[in-house]
């Protein structure tokens, strides 16, 4: 069974208890031995002491005053015992991991068909997406972006995959070249794995896997896709995928989100800005918020709990896409009806 952990449910004390052992220790260790050295004075200090004995009839002992300098190392601001200091430091070490991480990957069809407006528009709406990614997780999650560009040829325009902030500059792309889908699911699901691009040393959520081309591959798509959906990470990802103009194949997109409402048709430039907002926003909000996968054995495959929290998203996330759709074309308006941008 894989391994699922929500951090929200841990108790913080049991945490701390288990995780600062060392720490407290320390701290421990040292309050006795200044008791021992309060209630058991040195015979110089006992001499000290003895002016301000307490009078016959008030049995017992008189302590002494602590100094500020006897508390040096627990007042704020002074130097801490360097043991204590350096357990404190181990404790931040390990509290790290706890940081959780998302990553959304882009697949961009960069043939030659998309030469013109298609390209321009793209290139336009992902330089006004970055920004928006900004804060799409929680205050815990690192929201990564990873970009492959495929037509003949496939690469990826990120190297591995950058947090979100630190990527809010696109590399405008240039169409050439054929549309070798296939070869784009092969090389996606090499990266889908702890051994690349998923290799955090936090916990880490399923992916968000977009899709945008415009046309019909050129290579053997199918056998691709059935080595990428042979992948755990994939099939527990969110799937979306967008159509560029009027001679993109559905039946391809909507073979590979495994969910024909999670595949949709941008008809004009309008469109394909609003469209990639809505679905690139909305699924990495919902794909950061949900239980972390930390389990990368193949027991995870066919996990009830796995597979329950993947459907569960994908469940919202058609929702919201109706909804947006609806928000972006206008209630009254049928995208069937929407006649294509003959500029593309």
């Amino acid at each position: 069974m894989p391994k699922w952990i929500d951090l929200n449910e841990m108790d913080d004390d049991l945490f701390l208890d288990r995780r600062n052992f060392g720490g407290r220790s320390v701290i421990q260790e040292e309050l006795a031995e200044k008791v021992s050295e309060y209630y058991n004075p040195s015979p110089d200090e006992n001499r000290q002491s003895a002016a301000t004995a307490v009078p016959d009839d008030e049995e017992g002992f008189v302590p002494r005053k602590l100094s500020l300098q006897d508390d040096d190392d627990f007042l704020p601001g002074r130097k801490r015992a360097s043991a204590y200091q350096a357990s404190e430091e181990d404790f931040l070490d390990v509290m790290e991991p706890a940081k959780k991480s998302m990553t959304i990957f882009f697949l961009i069809d960069v043939s030659k068909s998309m030469k013109g407006t298609k390209i321009g528009s793209l290139n336009s709406t992902m330089e006004e997406l970055l920004p928006a990614l900004i804060g799409v997780g929680e205050a815990s999650t690192d929201v990564k972006i990873a970009v492959m560009k495929f037509s003949t040829q496939v690469n990826w325009v990120t190297p591995e995959p950058v947090k979100i902030e630190d990527y809010q500059y696109w590399n405008r792309l240039e169409p050439e070249g054929l549309t070798f889908m296939g070869d784009a699911f092969l090389e996606l699901s090499k990266k889908l794995s702890r051994n690349s691009f998923l290799n955090s040393p936090s916990l880490s959520y399923a992916p968000v896997i977009f899709l945008l081309s415009d046309g019909t591959p050129n290579d053997n798509w199918q056998k691709g896709l059935e080595t990428l959906k042979e992948n755990k990470w994939f099939q527990y990802g969110l799937k979306i995928a967008l159509g560029i103009g009027s001679e993109v194949d559905m039946d391809v997109l909507r073979a590979f989100t495994g969910n024909d409402e999670l595949a949709v048709q941008a008809k004009t430039a309008d469109q394909l800005r609003e469209l990639v907002k809505l679905l690139a926003v909305t699924s990495s909000q919902i794909g950061s918020k949900s239980l972390a996968l930390v389990d990368d054995s193949p027991s995870m495959r066919g996990s009830a709990e796995s597979r329950s929290s993947a459907q569960a998203k994908e469940k919202v996330l058609v929702e919201e896409i109706r909804q947006g759709t609806r928000d972006i074309l206008g209630e009254a308006v049928d995208l069937d009806t929407v006649d294509f941008d003959e500029g593309w």
